[in-house]
C-alpha cells in the first residue's frame, strides 16, 4: 500500500524537481566556468582583446540556444504523450494502471523539461543584458 503511494508520488513530484535542480546546477556551473575562462585569459595576457574572446564564446551561446529549443521540444512532446496515455486509459476504460502511471510520469518529465527551458531562457536573457550593459559602460 505504501509502495503504491510512494512510486507515483516520487515520479510526479521528486523526479521533476530533481531534473530541474540538475539542469539549474549545470547552467550555473557553465556560467561560472565561462567567467573563470575570461579571467584566466586576462591574467595570462592583459593585452588580450576581450571582445574577440566574447565573440568566440557567443558561438557557444548558439549551442546553448539550440539545447534550450531541444528542451522545449522534448517538454512539449512528453506532455502530449502523457496526456495521450491518460486519455487513452480513460476512454478505453482499461483497468491497467500502467497507462495512467506512464502518462503521469511523462507529463512530469515534460513539465521538468519546460521548466528547464524557461529557467534557462531567463538566465540567458539576464546574461545577455548584463553583457550589453557592460559593453555600454566601456
Amino acid at each position: 500500500m505504501l509502495v503504491e503511494l510512494l512510486i507515483p508520488l516520487g515520479v510526479a513530484v521528486v523526479l521533476p524537481i530533481a531534473i530541474v535542480a540538475i539542469v539549474f546546477k549545470s547552467v550555473l556551473a557553465s556560467e561560472r566556468n565561462r567567467k573563470e575562462i575570461i579571467l584566466a585569459a586576462l591574467e595570462k595576457n592583459p593585452n588580450l582583446n576581450v571582445e574577440d574572446l566574447v565573440k568566440r564564446m557567443k558561438k557557444s551561446e548558439k549551442l546553448i540556444k539550440e539545447k534550450l529549443l531541444a528542451r522545449l521540444e522534448h517538454g512539449c512532446l512528453c506532455c502530449l504523450m502523457g496526456v495521450a496515455f491518460v486519455l487513452l486509459s480513460f476512454f478505453l476504460s482499461v483497468q491497467n494502471e500502467f497507462l495512467i502511471i506512464t502518462g503521469v510520469a511523462l507529463i512530469a518529465i515534460g513539465i521538468a523539461f519546460l521548466v528547464g527551458y524557461f529557467v534557462g531562457r531567463r538566465m540567458l536573457a539576464q546574461e545577455i543584458l548584463a553583457e550589453e550593459q557592460s559593453m555600454n559602460k566601456e
